[in-house]
């Protein structure tokens, strides 16, 4: 079986994307299954919620176009991070010819490997979260509700 990309967005920041595919890797690794976090915002908060503080320093993150694979293990998750140099390639994608496409080919291989490739993305409809749509099976949207009380 053919592992599922789900992709954890919202263009709203602050609504708990990171923190919904953090948990939900351990969960789900807690389940048995192989699980792949991938962190898809320039931001990178899922890596250093991996304990990875200095993320500019990282010699290999996710990148796009020419990405570097580095897979590492936390507790038995692996994830790919990201430093704030992925904010670079969303400026170049708009450039090139089928660039939504570029990380579905990246992560296409991977399927194999895992049950599951849970992708934290940016707060923005941007470049980087139209490939992330483009490569998912499914989208959690992440909100916070809010209540409004009007007296008359």
């Amino acid at each position: 079986m053919m592992g599922k990309i789900y992709v954890i967005g919202s263009q709203k920041g602050g609504v708990g994307k990171t923190t919904s595919t953090l948990n939900l890797a351990y969960a789900l690794r807690k389940q048995g299954k192989k699980v792949l976090a991938v962190d898809f915002d320039s931001q990178a908060n899922l890596t250093a919620c991996y304990g990875i503080e200095n993320t500019g320093e990282l010699e290999n993150t996710i990148k796009l176009p020419a990405m570097k694979k580095c897979i590492r293990t936390e507790d038995g998750v692996d994830f790919i991070p990201s430093s704030i140099y992925l904010s670079v390639a969303d400026a170049k994608l708009r450039l090139e010819m089928g660039a939504e496409k570029i990380l579905s080919e990246i992560l296409d291989p991977l399927r194999e490997k895992y049950d599951y490739i849970l992708i934290d993305t940016c707060p923005s409809l941007g470049m980087l979260t139209i490939n992330a749509l483009a490569a998912a099976d499914e989208v959690i949207i992440t909100v916070n509700k809010v209540c409004h009380r009007y007296n008359h």
